[in-house]
């Protein structure tokens, strides 16, 4: 399916995409008891997926893998450090065009990390999403060797999805002669990482980063205030859930 067409029905169909479609359909028919029904289920899901309670309950169920120390990144045994795309900031005024998004600069920075305490290469993976720009690994080796001084092997500049990260940094590994390596990805994001990745043939030890659960100290009334940035984190994290649906149909 084409990437853009993918994007536009992520859109629709996670929230608050969905949530607000939902509650415009439930306005334009509010003269019949199941209009009214819709416009509050919108609402409803729309405050509970905001808050901190539900967010970080959410969360919680995909951040399996536990952070990789230093220590047992050196004894992993692993060729190479492989860092995921995660999006670019497109025209950036103050870089004179396109960077590294925050997302992907938490991976980069983190896989630097890494490769200090390891003096492992590093393999940024991501393409040119909807063809737009340079492609994400080659923004990520921009940054991995001019601002962080970190050694790049090489890149794979080709994929547009988590299934291609994995199929097309298979075969660039085998040209490479390398097998097992450190895998970088967002915490949330490790679970459908390590499925591909594995599937790909490829002997990867997940190096999660960018955790967002965070051990409950007891309800609190904070728990239950909204805000935009839960909304996003739960909207992140329903995208998670639906990625490990699709490829479990797919596959």
């Amino acid at each position: 399916m084409n990437v853009e067409i993918t994007r536009t029905l992520e859109a629709l169909i996670l929230p608050p995409g969905s949530l607000i479609l939902l509650g415009i359909a439930g306005v334009l028919l509010w003269q019949r008891l199941w209009g009214r029904l819709m416009v509050n289920f919108a609402l409803i899901a729309l405050y509970l997926l905001s808050t901190p309670y539900i967010a970080n309950r959410l969360v919680q169920g995909l951040e399996t893998y536990p952070a990789l120390s230093p220590e047992l990144a050196r004894k992993a045994d692993a060729q190479a450090i492989v860092v995921l795309g995660g999006g670019r900031d497109k025209g950036a005024p103050e870089y004179g065009g396109d960077t590294v998004s925050g997302g992907l600069l938490v991976r980069v920075r983190y896989a630097a990390y890494l490769a200090r305490h390891t003096q492992l290469p590093v393999i940024p993976s991501g393409g040119s999403v909807m063809s737009e720009g340079p492609p994400e690994a080659l923004l990520a080796k921009q940054v991995l060797e001019q601002e962080f001084k970190v050694k790049v092997a090489a890149v794979e500049d080709k994929s547009q999805t988590t299934l291609e990260n994995a199929r097309f940094t298979a075969m660039l590994l085998d040209q490479l002669g390398f097998n097992r390596v450190l895998l970088v990805t967002h915490a949330r994001h490790m679970p459908r990482a390590m499925q591909v990745f594995q599937q790909a043939g490829i002997d990867a030890v997940a190096a999660p980063t960018a955790f967002a659960y965070r051990l409950d100290k007891g309800e609190k009334l904070l728990d239950w205030l909204p805000s935009s940035g839960n909304l996003q984190l739960s909207s992140a994290t329903l995208h998670e859930y639906a990625g490990m649906l699709w490829y479990q149909l797919k596959n």
